[in-house]
Order: structure tokens, then sequence, then C-alpha cells
């Protein structure tokens, strides 16, 4: 099942490779523009999808919303670096979400984190759309 993208947001190879070079407008106004949509989704009570972010879930968090925090397995580094590469990430960004310290401290923040009303780790060779079912019962 290929996720299907709202908000001008595309899965297009080029919008991967730049994550990191899309300049300073877009990662001033990105919070703020998550929020907005945040905001104005939540009340459709629908299930979202957000990327981390520690100020959105900080957000979630201090206006009482029950979330989800879905993470990959600790031994999942090499195949999460091999995911970002076939979808097109630029270098710089695999080896900043990857590198083994930025991996590891990933890792175990989720790990310890006991916010989460649920938690999902999710094992080697799965997917978010492998767990979909858990959401939809």
């Amino acid at each position: 099942m290929k996720a299907k993208y709202k908000y001008n947001i595309t899965d297009d190879k080029d919008f991967e490779k730049n994550k990191l070079n899309r300049g300073k407008i877009i990662h001033e106004n990105s919070l703020e523009y998550s929020l907005n949509i945040l905001k104005k989704e939540i009340m459709t009570e629908k299930i979202l999808l957000l990327s981390y972010n520690k100020q959105l879930i900080n957000y979630i968090i201090n206006n009482n919303i029950e979330y989800c925090l879905v993470y990959p397995n600790l031994n999942s580094r090499n195949e999460y670096i091999n995911r970002m590469k076939k979808r097109g990430n630029s270098e710089k960004f695999v080896e900043e979400m990857t590198n083994e310290k930025a991996w590891n401290s990933f890792y175990f923040e989720n790990e310890n984190d006991t916010k989460p009303t649920f938690k999902i780790k999710l094992k080697e060779g799965q997917y978010l759309s492998d767990i979909k079912e858990v959401f939809f019962k």
C-alpha cells in the first residue's frame, strides 16, 4: 500500500534528496505549518502519521492527546540506511539520521519514553503498513 500525501507534500525523489537543503524559510516555518495541520486534522478524529519532532510531541503531550510512538529496532540501523538510500535521501541526510551515535540515542530515548499511550517497536523488515491493523481494529 503506497502512502498518499496531503498538503502538497510529494513522494517525488527530489523531495527526499533535498530534505536537508530546503533552505531557511522551510525550516523556520515547518513547525508552525505542521502544528497548523495537526490542529486542523486532530478535530477529524482521523489517525495521523507524524514524523518525529520533539516540539510536535510536546504539543501533543501538553494538550493531553493520546499517541502511539512507533520506532525501529536498535538492530535495524543498516536496514534503515538502505531504505533511505533507496528512496533517494541525500548522503548527508542518511548520515545525520543513522550515524551510530544518533541512531543509538534515538533508539534509547524512544525505548525509555514513558509518555506515549502506546508504543510499537518495529521488528527488522517491518514497515508501518505491516502494523496498520493495530490502528483499525
